[in-house]
């Protein structure tokens, strides 16, 4: 512990000569102080459009508690003008509403009217013990502008609508997109994303000035180099974490525990760019192209909490929930926050065999890179041992992949999508089952039929295992979705038989290393096969 905190006061000393010049430190806290008061400034919103319509009122009118409404009190005539005048898109007076016949006024009105009928639901909702008020369906009847409500001598009898009466359910009344949580929420990634950055920036830099490698011929070991130098960063992202969650009024521990397997998720991310990469103009393109997708994974599912119970692949879904007082358990906490976490630990795990001079200082194609690492991974162990520990260690990523697609497949129609869906699945299982194998024959570790049929089923062996592990802690959540058969259900993906398994895996690899295919060639035709398989045991046919 001792030398990781000393390369980690080491990291710190390196950050403040690199803002020596007193420009940069003022940015970053320029930075932090306009999220913070961005967060603060939503921490009351309630919908976005914040005064987007104005509405002039005068004489008896209920509350308006909207913030798309700017209220003002206006005398009636001067209400008048101000309406002829577009100064106003609305203007009540009284019982009576007024608007124009422009867009904006109408749109206005609108969305007055659906205000007014959310108070309602609100009124009634808190008038009646809740065991007599649900299920409930309310009716909504609108009068004429002449048409008085009824009088107390006909209380059981309803006032003659202008419209047909309108029944609404609010159990099945879709709940409203949550823009201003998940915003808030996507506050909390921001700092994430800026500070890991700056951790990948400072591993480019040393890498790239070779003080890596003095670094590494010192009496520590690769994890205890990259603890060290990701504990300052780590510990400031935090840090930021229950800023926010303050100046926001959050639940500072609910958001540590939310928002701690996100940072290390992140950070796991951004350790692998500079380990791959060695200067800063490859560094800079991956940086961005990783940052938009992370981005895009963490606020996509968010966008359909309460809507889809795929969204909890997002922690920010969890967020989301925290700021709308809504429970959540441990199973949505575990369906976002484990796989993360385990890639985590997976990229600790690949870091300290990929960090090296000769690894770090090759300049290679990506795909040789790739190649080079997976040897690296696995060549400390035997090659029985190390393909199935391949297959375990890499579930959380295939997970990942899988239940993101299975979130923007529930978004169309199942049979559109349910081909490309079970096609790109069986793609990424087998990728992954036989590419430790293909790495290890190449370097002439594995060399004979026998030695491959048995790395074949050790492989689709540690891969069942896995997914039975990782799985069953999530499948209950996304069992409602539209496809969730197709990757989740009985033979498909989480009951697979092991030896479906074993025997595609088998066929990939005899094809490339026996028979001398090409791999994507062989990876194609077990891919079909695997496919096939999987559409004929969801027909039933076996």
């Amino acid at each position: 512990m001792n030398q990781i905190l000393v390369i980690a006061w080491r990291e710190i000393t390196r950050l403040r000569k690199r803002f020596g010049g007193g420009a940069s430190p003022l940015a970053v806290v320029l930075l932090l102080a306009v999220l913070g008061l961005s967060a603060y400034s939503l921490r009351d919103t309630v919908s976005l459009g914040s005064g987007l319509y104005r509405v002039g009122v005068s004489g008896d009118v209920p509350e308006i508690n909207d913030s798309r409404f700017a209220v003002i009190e206006v005398s009636a005539e001067e209400g008048q003008t101000l309406l002829a005048d577009q100064s106003i898109d609305l203007l009540i007076i009284d019982e009576d509403v007024f608007s124009r016949a422009d867009d904006k006024s109408q749109f206005a009105e609108r969305a007055l009217k659906q205000y007014m009928e959310k108070s309602e639901l609100v009124r009634v909702g808190n008038s009646f013990a809740e065991a007599d008020a649900f299920p409930l369906r309310v009716g909504i009847n609108y009068l004429s502008a002449e048409q008085p409500p009824a009088g107390n001598d006909a209380v059981d009898a309803l006032p003659q609508s202008t419209k047909p009466e309108e029944i609404i359910i609010p159990s099945l009344t879709p709940p409203p997109a949550p823009f201003t949580q998940v915003l808030v929420a996507l506050i909390y990634i921001l700092p994430i994303t800026f500070i890991s950055i700056f951790f990948t920036s400072s591993f480019m830099d040393e890498k790239s000035n070779r003080r890596l490698t003095i670094l590494l011929s010192a009496p520590v070991t690769p994890l205890q180099i990259i603890l060290g130098k990701m504990l300052p960063y780590a510990v400031f992202a935090l840090s930021t974490t229950i800023l926010i969650a303050y100046l926001t009024k959050g639940d500072i521990p609910l958001a540590l525990m939310i928002f701690a397997p996100t940072t290390l998720f992140i950070f796991a991310i951004y350790l692998m760019v500079p380990l791959f990469y060695r200067n800063f103009k490859d560094t800079t393109f991956i940086s961005m192209l990783v940052t938009t997708m992370t981005t895009a994974y963490l606020v996509f599912p968010a966008m359909f909490t309460n809507s889809s119970d795929l969204a909890y692949i997002s922690p920010l879904t969890l967020a989301v929930k925290m700021y709308r007082a809504e429970p959540f358990g441990w199973r949505e906490y575990l369906l976002p926050s484990l796989p993360m976490t385990a890639i985590f630990g997976f990229a600790m795990f690949a870091g300290t065999r990929l960090l090296n001079e000769e690894f770090l200082m090759g300049y290679k194609p990506i795909t040789r890179k790739i190649g080079d690492a997976i040897y690296l991974m696995m060549a400390h162990s035997k090659p029985w041992f190390a393909v199935t520990l391949w297959s375990l260690l890499v579930i959380p990523a295939v997970y990942m992949a899988q239940v993101v697609m299975l979130a923007f497949a529930t978004n169309l129609p199942v049979g559109l999508i349910l081909g490309a869906t079970l096609l790109t699945a069986a793609l990424i299982e087998e990728v992954i089952k036989t590419v430790g194998i293909v790495v290890l024959a190449e370097r002439g570790v594995v060399t004979s039929v026998r030695e491959i049929i048995g790395l074949s089923f050790l492989s689709a062996l540690g891969f069942l295992i896995g997914e039975k592990l990782l799985l069953l802690i999530s499948v209950s959540v996304v069992s409602q979705a539209n496809v969730s058969s197709a990757l989740f259900g009985a033979g498909v993906f989480l009951l697979i038989p092991l030896a479906a398994h074993f025997i595609f895996t088998s066929l990939v690899t005899l094809m490339r290393i026996k028979l001398r295919f090409p791999y994507w060639l062989a990876l194609a035709l077990g891919t079909i096969a695997h496919f096939f398989y999987n559409a004929t045991v969801m027909r039933g046919g076996l």
